[in-house]
């Protein structure tokens, strides 16, 4: 886990080179929201099938940490950091524009934010990736 948050989850479909992935929420993934979620403890994420598995095979799944760390403060840094700047800026007129230019600038941060995230989807870096497979599934013939 050094590296990074780590689960293991069991391949629930495959559709072309990306597998849908269950697996059971920890602590760790608070209310991130990155995957889908069923219920208090259980998730399913979607991810590029680098290791070629099937369907039922046990998959080590690993979100970087730095990542984590960096979604954390795109999440909600940045729109801290445009709040205080509106309450910097607003302070210089009066309490009313104090008050309304922090929730404007922070809205914006949140707006901006929303409008980019298919462009953080595109760069792959807060995607999860199969590290290994832990079990194969059962075949047939057994």
């Amino acid at each position: 886990m050094e590296n990074g948050l780590r689960t293991v989850g069991t391949v629930t479909e495959i559709n072309g080179g990306m597998a849908k992935c269950a697996f059971k929420r920890s602590k760790a993934c608070g209310d991130c929201h990155a995957c889908v979620s069923f219920g208090t403890d259980e998730a399913e994420t979607e991810l590029e099938n680098t290791l070629g598995a099937k369907v039922g095979d046990r998959v080590s799944i690993e979100l970087h940490q730095g990542s984590v760390f960096k979604a954390g403060f795109i999440l909600y840094g940045v729109p801290l950091i445009a709040l205080l700047a509106g309450v910097l800026v607003g302070s210089f007129i009066s309490d009313l524009f104090t008050a309304l230019f922090g929730i404007g600038f922070a809205a914006i941060a949140l707006v901006v934010i929303r409008l980019l995230e298919p462009k953080f989807r595109k760069m792959g870096e807060f995607a999860p990736r199969m590290i290994e497979i832990v079990a194969e599934a059962p075949s047939d013939a057994e």
